[in-house]
């Protein structure tokens, strides 16, 4: 498992790896800043896997369907990229695709909860009735 130390010292490497490629060939220090991004992302993604799988135990003992902790998983995967592509944008210089990036994040999770709303209606629906 990879630490956070770890994270850092590699982070910082490749930030100063990248600064001094920007002066000779932007592409590259672009891609090298990519490239760990998509490391880091995924390093994450990897030592989320334990709260996860808390999480779904959890879920199952309250009566839930893994189904809604499989989406739990997913919003998360979907957050951890449209960051890393919105800021992978910016530092591109190119902030109005960053934002059509988040926007293209927010609607994918939209319709990622959209099945669980009618439930949810449903069920405040019925405590309603019962306090009235």
């Amino acid at each position: 498992m990879v630490t956070t130390a770890q994270i850092a010292g590699l982070s910082v490497t490749a930030v100063l790896l990248a600064k001094l490629l920007q002066r000779y060939a932007a592409e590259q220090a672009l891609m090298l800043t990519l490239l760990l991004g998509v490391m880091l992302t995924g390093a994450a993604v990897l030592s989320l896997t334990p709260v996860l799988r808390r999480i779904d135990g959890l879920m199952l003992n309250a009566g839930l369907h893994a189904d809604e902790s499989a989406r739990i998983g997913k919003a998360i995967g979907i957050c951890c990229i449209t960051q890393l592509a919105s800021d992978i944008c910016k530092d591109a210089g190119e902030s109005a695709l960053a934002t059509g990036v988040i926007l293209a994040g927010k609607a994918a999770l939209l319709l990622l909860i959209l099945p669980l709303i009618d439930p949810l209606l449903t069920m405040l629906k019925e405590v309603m009735t019962c306090i009235g």
